[in-house]
């Protein structure tokens, strides 16, 4: 597997929603995530699938950023945007060099402590339609009527999918927030070809701490990212030293 390096990217966000606009992606409100956008702009800006996953920071108080995992360091990725990127793509990082940085991650060791936080998209499909539901709400339907919680749901989901294949074993772990928020997607080609359409879907962010199991497992576990949608902003593990 190729060296896995953290980016940071700090994207013009005026620059962004132009961009957005022209490719009639635009924001109905607050409500709605900006996901399927900058998917969009990632894509368009470095070739698709390289920044995956990641995870924008956008409040509205500090600078807009997005964290991502790539195979590729800051060099390259400057050297692609500068080489193939539409005027309306380029120019939604103002200045390469210093908005657009990376760092190689660590050498990871078996039994190393690691506190980490994801925000993720906890749905799954429901058996007899296929159609995409929040895990709690399928979780109720299978109940029988016992009370349960969307805590325990999202979190013994989120754990079961860090601990696969022996990345790692989760020692702690919370819900440390939750929302319903309304995303952007495409539908299959059908007919006349796609059609986007607004849906309202969970967000969860997840805390806790993890002890590292097989390295390679972890890396490759960083790299694939935690659940659905993932190449819309979900499911991007951060981590930090234990507190």
């Amino acid at each position: 597997m190729s060296r896995l390096h953290m980016v940071e990217i700090r994207p013009d966000l005026p620059a962004l929603l132009r961009f957005l606009h022209g490719q009639g992606l635009d924001v109905v409100d607050r409500d709605e995530d900006l996901g399927y956008g900058v998917h969009a702009w990632l894509a368009a800006a470095f070739g698709q699938g390289t920044i995956r996953p990641w995870r924008l920071f956008y409040d509205g108080r500090r600078p807009t950023r997005v964290l991502g995992y790539t195979s590729r360091d800051a060099s390259e990725l400057r050297e692609h945007l500068a080489a193939f990127a539409e005027p309306s793509v380029y120019a939604v990082v103002r200045d390469p060099e210093n908005d657009i940085l990376t760092r190689p991650l660590p050498t990871w060791r078996p039994g190393m402590r690691l506190a980490f936080e994801v925000q993720c998209c906890p749905v799954g499909r429901k058996s007899r339609s296929g159609v995409e539901k929040d895990l709690f709400l399928i979780a109720a339907d299978h109940s029988g009527g016992e009370s349960i919680d969307r805590e325990s749901v999202y979190t013994a989901w989120a754990a079961e999918r860090l601990e696969r294949d022996n990345a790692c074993t989760v020692r702690k772990i919370r819900l440390d927030g939750f929302r319903l928020v309304r995303q952007l997607r495409q539908t299959q080609p059908e007919g006349n070809g796609r059609s986007r359409v607004r849906l309202v879907r969970p967000m969860a962010l997840i805390r806790g701490e993890l002890i590292v199991g097989d390295p390679d497992r972890f890396n490759a576990m960083l790299a694939g990212g935690i659940g659905r949608h993932v190449a819309f902003g979900y499911g991007m593990v951060l981590l930090s030293p234990p507190s």
